[in-house]
């Protein structure tokens, strides 16, 4: 293990806190919170923790705070900033965890579990920035069945992508599965078997693939396909011979936001399988989104997969 420092600027929330100490404990990850000393002091005692294993940090009074904001002015007064604007933004939690990992002072963050997603994508990009490279950010759900791992993506950032875009969210995707040491095996669906269907929509999904070919040729990838006969081996190999994915895909690009978020929920709720995201991918730093209201566990796990993610980039 090589625990990573991890932001989390909803420091005051006694989930965090939990989290906190957990993944502090088992050696995860090296937790910072952000927020009102006071009120985090109150919640760790509470608890029954011993303050001493905690490193709390409150932008509101924090040393650095001036110097994150003029870093921040400096790399967005074209963009719209001014100086008085950026010094109030580093009064807030997630703008001030951000420029923490911007400026190297920890590893990863997590947030969301108190505020909308947008909430902590702008502050995210605006600091961070997306990887270089990349054009977009998009999210990953891991899908757990009662007999298979699958990966889920887009389901959270990207309403319609195009073709461009679908083909990058595809290639995140496998780049991001190959961190957990599993060899992505990619199925670009859509309602359309290989040209059986010629539409627009299909069209766009098929170009996509073509894409992802010729971007990353080692990548195992084909489509467009229905999601039939992206998981079902025996479709494949008795009707799609030709296809380049054998056996079943492991991941699974949806042709839109729709159909994505739609997809994780349903396996959640109706096929009783364990979700785990959502996975921001795109980002030149690991900064990850909850779940409102998520559980102490899916803090942890997202904690883990930062971690990982952050690891990762070091090598």
């Amino acid at each position: 293990k090589n625990p990573q420092r991890v932001v989390y600027p909803e420091g005051e929330e006694e989930k965090i806190v939990r989290a906190a100490h957990l993944v502090m404990t088992e050696n995860i990850a090296k937790p910072i919170l952000l927020g009102n000393q006071q009120i985090i002091t109150k919640t760790i005692e509470k608890l029954k923790y011993n303050l001493a294993e905690f490193v709390i940090i409150d932008p509101m009074l924090s040393n650095k705070n001036q110097y994150y904001a003029r870093i921040f002015y400096e790399n967005r007064q074209r963009k719209g900033a001014t100086l008085i604007e950026s010094k109030q933004l580093m009064k807030d939690s997630i703008y001030f965890g951000s420029m923490m990992l911007k400026m190297g002072d920890a590893e990863a963050l997590i947030s969301g579990l108190t505020t909308h997603y947008p909430n902590t994508i702008k502050p995210a990009l605006q600091c961070v920035g997306v990887k270089k490279g990349l054009n977009l950010v998009s999210g990953l759900y891991i899908v757990v069945t009662k007999r298979d791992v699958y990966f889920f993506a887009d389901t959270t950032v990207n309403v319609n992508p195009t073709s461009e875009e679908l083909a990058e969210i595809a290639i995140s995707t496998a780049d991001t599965v190959q961190q957990f040491d599993i060899t992505p095996k990619v199925a670009m669906l859509s309602f359309s078997n290989f040209g059986s269907a010629k539409y627009p929509q299909s069209l766009k999904v098929k170009k996509a693939g073509e894409l992802v070919k010729s971007i990353r040729p080692e990548l195992t990838v084909d489509g467009e396909m229905q999601a039939d006969t992206a998981v079902v081996p025996k479709i494949i190999e008795n009707d799609f011979p030709f296809s380049s994915l054998k056996g079943k895909a492991n991941v699974l690009i949806f042709p839109d936001l729709n159909s994505g978020n739609i997809a994780y929920k349903l396996m959640a709720r109706i096929g009783e399988s364990s979700v785990i995201g959502p996975i921001l991918m795109g980002m030149s730093k690991p900064i990850h989104v909850l779940q409102r209201g998520a559980s102490v566990e899916d803090i942890i796990n997202m904690t883990a997969i930062a971690v990982v993610e952050a690891n990762h980039k070091e090598q």
